[in-house]
């Protein structure tokens, strides 16, 4: 608790003088701060990532899933990506490729890295947050000022690059409150845009409710997503995800890489 106070007390010394002018920081500024308020340089050094992920899910008829995975994130550069699903499937992605392997086989469908890509940011885009604002395709387009829950907030509006996610509902423009104060996420949400409301009604907000220290890193530990309506209320839809994190120790370029590459590599040498 005392380093994040201490980091917020430096980030105000450091931005009070821009602030107080009262523009609006540009998008990447207030990046810059909100990783910096959660140890971001502490995060680039820990190398990967290991995450155990379960998910509780309760849906507006009151019935309830509950399903669990493995993550590996690797910190100093939030592109490369793995989860271990059920069902022994097993996604992975750099910046450069994507891949899947399913019950030990490659999947070498052609729309496999499309599928694999989408499904990898889909997961773990709301868990990494606010360090997966570096990903590749993530545009913060403007900033605007808003009241939540009675503090004074920033309001990131993002349209991600086409195809970002799997799902088509997921790709539309999403907004992200922060806390001028301490530069925290107070919420993460959208709505689908008109074109797929007949398919989905609802939209999500994400809010963070946990965060455990890693090596003097803020990590993501427990994730609130609530459904919400149109308007922004909210509904019976709601999942809890818990994520365990620990360090797997440094990068390993065959949690990652596909396979193929690897294989083609080692024949090389």
């Amino acid at each position: 608790m005392f380093q994040r106070f201490l980091k917020i007390f430096l980030l105000v010394i450091l931005i009070g003088p821009g602030l107080a002018t009262g523009e609006t920081p540009e998008p990447t500024e207030i990046i810059d701060r909100m990783i910096a308020a959660v140890g971001g340089e502490e995060y680039a050094a820990i190398g990967v990532l290991e995450f155990i992920v379960s998910e509780e899910e309760t849906h507006n008829d009151g019935t309830s899933t509950v399903k669990s995975y493995k993550a590996f994130v690797d910190t100093k550069n939030v592109d490369n990506l793995r989860v271990e699903l059920e069902g022994n499937v097993v996604l992975g992605k750099t910046s450069q490729d994507a891949w899947a392997v399913v019950n030990g086989k490659q999947d070498e469908r052609r729309q496999t890295p499309y599928m694999a890509r989408g499904t990898l940011r889909q997961r773990l885009f709301p868990l990494l947050l606010p360090y997966s604002l570096k990903m590749a395709g993530v545009w913060v387009k403007e900033v605007g000022e808003t009241t939540w829950d009675g503090r004074e907030s920033w309001v990131l509006t993002i349209p991600f690059a086409k195809g970002f996610f799997t799902s088509a509902v997921l790709n539309t423009t999403w907004s992200m409150v922060v806390a001028k104060d301490d530069y925290s996420i107070l919420a993460t949400q959208f709505v689908p845009s008109a074109e797929f409301r007949n398919v989905q009604k609802e939209g999500i907000r994400y809010r963070t409710l946990k965060y455990d220290t890693i090596e003097g890193a803020q990590i993501p530990s427990q994730v609130l997503l609530i459904g919400i309506d149109v308007e922004g209320r909210e509904s019976g839809h709601v999942r809890v995800t818990k994520v365990a994190p620990s360090v797997r120790g440094p990068f390993e370029p065959t949690l990652f890489i596909d396979p193929r590459r690897i294989a083609a590599m080692e024949e090389e040498d």
